[in-house]
């Protein structure tokens, strides 16, 4: 039986990875997100002169701040709206606030993720060793040795 799994990809072009819940396509962080997520008129902007063939309003959407793309992505929203004036100076800098936390954050949470990772790769290692899957390291020649002791390998 396969478990279906979340189709959110993000920013950065990774996919989620985790199972999609029952009915859904996405997982029950990424759906919740999405159905919590507001929708804002914040980066729009009405285009009053309209030439034949645009669009009458511009705009983008900020993304969804789940890794260093995203967050990237935002800082160059950000400057983008600041010097087409689509932005005022107070919303700028409430906006740069929010996406040195969300940097901040994300640095602080990948640290977390890989002192997590260590004991459980370390506990899958183990247990390879004594199913007897990984094979132990073997004699070494003395050439090897000698290298080793000059510090030349």
């Amino acid at each position: 039986m396969s478990v279906p799994i979340c189709e959110y990809i993000k920013t950065g072009g990774k996919k989620c990875g985790s199972p999609a819940l029952r009915g859904f396509k996405n997982c029950y962080y990424h759906e919740q997100l999405r159905q919590a997520m507001p929708t804002t008129t914040m980066f729009v902007q009405e285009n009053r002169n309209v030439a034949p063939g645009e669009m009458p309003v511009t705009g983008f959407q900020m993304p969804f701040l789940d890794d260093g793309a995203a967050i990237q992505i935002g800082f160059m929203q950000l400057i983008h709206g600041v010097s087409y004036f689509r932005l005022n100076p107070r919303q700028a800098k409430l906006i740069l606030s929010a996406l040195h936390g969300a940097s901040a954050n994300l640095r602080q949470m990948d640290k977390a993720i890989a002192s997590a990772a260590k004991p459980i790769q370390a506990a899958i290692e183990r247990g390879r060793r004594a199913s007897g899957k990984v094979a132990k390291k073997g004699p070494t020649s003395a050439r090897v040795r000698e290298n080793k002791e000059r510090g030349t390998a």
